[in-house]
């Protein structure tokens, strides 16, 4: 019986779409598009294209631990602390143009697998801890300084 309800409603939503009754979103026209496709699929240049989004993921994966760990040191000066932080976001002083600066971790490696996305937010976020909390130790010695006042 289960088997049969489910078939049922399996059915009447592959109906209901081949009707025209609910608007097709875009992922789903895309996937459409891709399965009827008459062309040859080039796997090679897919498989080259997902290899070299990991290894961009690698090397932001790697760079931002190396930020870490330098943050991590308590011998640096503050200005070296923010010069390092500042040179993280790409805030760089006005004439010169490196580029924007990046929105997203994820930006431009979504088709990594999923252990790998978590694993650079998770990294990130450390880092954005890290930024947070030495921003709330500079606001609180400044409010006891202006209370000293």
């Amino acid at each position: 019986i289960l088997s049969t309800v489910t078939g049922v409603h399996r059915y009447k939503w592959l109906k209901q779409n081949v009707q025209g009754l609910y608007p097709q979103s875009a992922l789903l026209n895309t996937i459409v598009e891709f399965a009827l496709k008459e062309e040859p699929v080039d796997v090679e240049k897919m498989r080259k294209c997902l290899l070299k989004q990991l290894e961009r993921a690698e090397v932001r994966l790697e760079g931002i631990d190396t930020i870490l760990k330098l943050a991590a040191k308590n011998f640096l000066l503050p200005s070296v602390q923010y010069a390092m932080f500042c040179g993280w976001q790409r805030l760089i002083p006005e004439g010169a143009n490196i580029g924007e600066p990046l929105t997203d971790c994820l930006k431009d490696v979504d088709l990594i697998p999923p252990f790998n996305r978590m694993l650079l937010e998770v990294t990130f976020g450390k880092l954005y801890a890290w930024a947070i909390q030495n921003v709330r130790n500079i606001l609180l010695d400044a409010n006891a300084k202006f209370k000293e006042l």
